[in-house]
């Protein structure tokens, strides 16, 4: 089953340095010639949705990158709105370093994945928004450690 990736657009445009000075228009082309080369996503779904209050909800395509422009919302309300109505949003992963975009998605079952891991060496999620994470019982650290020490 592969993965979608949700990408919080103005986000992690907003987390590149190297995005060149400019119009929206410029940074925002930078940002997908980036996401299209560097595939970090793998050969999963992404979805990179930018906040359009005032626009009318295009969609278009770059490759196999799918780009939504959200129409009198913000991305967080139109990335909430489509984690919270997914048939399985188990296989949805969010891209953000949003807190509030991770509060309004919390007990979904979709993960959450932070700017940096999406743009570094990880191609995996790195858990839930809701999880949370579960004490190791002293057996199982014992064993860490062996396998460590030993």
């Amino acid at each position: 089953m592969s993965l979608h990736y949700l990408l919080d657009g103005y986000n992690l445009l907003y987390a590149l340095p190297e995005i060149p000075a400019g119009t929206w228009e410029i940074k925002r082309a930078a940002f997908l010639q980036k996401l299209a080369k560097e595939i970090p996503h793998g050969k999963n779904r992404v979805t990179v949705v930018f906040d359009s209050r005032q626009g009318s909800g295009d969609r278009s395509k770059l490759g196999s990158i799918e780009i939504a422009f959200t129409s009198g919302e913000t991305a967080d309300d139109w990335i909430s709105h489509y984690v919270r109505h997914a048939a399985n949003p188990r296989i949805l992963v969010v891209v953000t370093d949003d807190q509030g975009l991770r509060r309004l998605i919390r007990g979904t079952g979709a993960k959450g994945l932070g700017t940096r891991e999406f743009w570094g060496k990880s191609k995996k999620p790195q858990g839930s928004f809701s999880e949370v994470e579960t004490p190791l019982d002293s057996d199982s650290i014992t064993d860490e450690f062996k396998k460590k020490w030993l």
